[in-house]
């Protein structure tokens, strides 16, 4: 996916119904929960009370608290990783020569928000470490887009999903991504299958250059993570002026088919990651530029239909565009 650098303002109320007409007709509320530490004992709450401690144990040296609050089958996707960390064994090894080494003075969550979907919740924010300069005042010191997939199971919160990527990043010079060649395609569950099939129709229509596939799916307070973006967008409005931008400049471009797609179906809910491998051509057909991506989507199925609540591209290794951390 190529992009434009747009600046981003909040479209009219007439421009959010006609989004949500383009989408094929109105679509059914999905709210947006701004949760308080401090609240009461609410799943939005209790969820960002869960991410905050394990956060403050990461920044004084203890990595394995995120281990401990996630599912036995969490997927963990991260700037570094060529392939995403599945399951807790595999995430327990690679947090662990982290363990001591991590130090800084706070953290700073902006914007947080949740989106619940039954059993299934989205916790979306922009993630800043925050380090005491020798004049004592405080400066940031990472720039993280985040995504926390939490799954209810016997009554308990836990991550599901993560995906980490370094707002305003981009592709390294080169990187090695293994790429599996299989003789046929997985068998997936009759829901699984479905999502797949629309992700795989959105992102046709995108190589065209025609984003429409993605708006149509998308939910009236759809949230969404990309690489050149400042921060995270909110709002079908939001994604609508930005994907407004690309119309008409997919031409020319072609895509291995989705890499991996993984597909967790809670309830009315769905978690779909994948990895995409996006190849620009020439006038020939030769590749002239490549890009591998990862991929989240979270989908909720409402009035019958499955939709977009969030999405978040990142670049696979991909750096800060400036050089920091």
């Amino acid at each position: 996916m190529t992009h434009s650098i747009l600046v981003l303002a909040i479209f009219s109320a007439f421009a959010l119904l006609l989004a949500a007409v383009a989408g094929g007709g109105p679509l059914s509320a999905q709210e947006l929960i701004t949760p308080d530490l401090n609240g009461p004992d609410t799943p939005a709450n209790t969820i960002f009370r869960l991410e905050n401690e394990a956060m403050e144990q990461w920044r004084q040296g203890n990595p394995m608290r995120w281990v401990e609050i996630s599912t036995d089958d969490v997927v963990y996707i991260d700037p570094g990783l060529a392939t995403p960390v599945v399951g807790t064994k595999a995430y327990r090894e690679y947090l662990t020569p982290l363990q001591g080494k991590i130090h800084y003075d706070a953290s700073d969550f902006v914007e947080p928000r949740v989106a619940l979907a039954g059993d299934l919740a989205v916790l979306t924010y922009n993630y800043h470490s925050l380090r005491r300069d020798a004049d004592g005042e405080m400066q940031r010191t990472s720039f993280w887009n985040t995504t926390q997939v939490y799954v209810r199971r016997a009554g308990a919160w836990k991550i599901l999903h993560s995906h980490w990527s370094y707002i305003g990043h981009r592709q390294p010079a080169a990187i090695l991504v293994p790429l599996p060649v299989t003789a046929k395609p997985v068998p997936l569950a009759p829901a699984a299958a479905e999502i797949v099939a629309l992700e795989k129709a959105a992102l046709k229509r995108w190589r065209q250059g025609d984003p429409e596939g993605f708006l149509a799916l998308s939910v009236p307070q759809v949230t969404y993570f990309d690489p050149i973006l400042p921060g995270r967008l909110t709002g079908i409005a939001q994604l609508t002026e930005f994907y407004n931008g690309m119309r008409g400049k997919g031409g020319g471009s072609a895509a291995v088919d989705i890499i991996e797609p993984r597909v967790d179906i809670v309830g009315d809910a769905a978690l779909l990651t994948y990895r995409f491998l996006w190849a620009g051509l020439d006038a020939d057909g030769t590749v002239t530029a490549r890009s591998p991506w990862n991929c989240t989507e979270v989908y909720d199925r409402q009035a019958g239909q499955w939709r977009i609540i969030h999405t978040h591209w990142s670049l696979i290794g991909g750096e800060r565009a400036d050089g920091g951390v």
